[in-house]
């Protein structure tokens, strides 16, 4: 194993786990009863700044924005740990919009920096994720490009053949 597959697992398991444990902490109070109704407060002040509010003027429920950004981010964090293959990428691209979604949510309410930092570091992983599979990809498509042999080149007439060469 390379060292980018190696950095490539080693990001998807860590990154798959924060996000199962986090969602979790979302959906259910078995985990933390305090952080779970504190993520239920901060989610009925997120709704109000949902994005593309100002232009649809639909705002969605708070419980059940919560709930699907719970389970979205425990799918995607099981998809990352778990199932192999381009379903992988896919989780990757939903987290980071799920990222970009609470880094502007915590901009619109002012909220300031010290709270966006988490939503920013985990943006910054999930691009690096995306990133380091795309040259793991790139490296792969090249090294089976690089085995194969290339077709017998036609070999030329020399001197000594003859061929239809004119004698001096």
């Amino acid at each position: 194993m390379k060292m980018g597959s190696v950095a490539l697992t080693v990001l998807s398991m860590t990154i798959g786990f924060f996000f199962i444990f986090v969602g979790t902490l979302k959906l259910t109070p078995s985990v933390n009863t305090e952080v779970y109704k504190e993520m239920r407060r901060s989610f009925i002040r997120n709704a109000k700044v949902f994005p593309f509010v100002k232009q649809t003027g639909w705002k969605p429920n708070p419980h059940v924005y919560r709930k699907v950004i719970g389970t979205l981010e425990v799918v995607c964090g099981v998809t990352l740990v778990v199932i192999p293959g381009p379903l992988k990428d896919i989780a990757n691209v939903f987290l980071l919009m799920v990222m970009l979604n609470d880094i502007y949510t915590h901009y619109a309410l002012q909220e300031g920096l010290d709270r966006m930092t988490p939503a920013i570091v985990f943006l910054l992983l999930l691009a690096c994720r995306l990133v380091i599979h795309i040259q793991v990809k790139s490296r792969d498509r090249r090294t089976v490009f690089d085995k194969q042999k290339p077709f017998p080149e036609r070999a030329e007439p020399t001197e000594s053949s003859g061929g239809d060469k004119k004698q001096q």
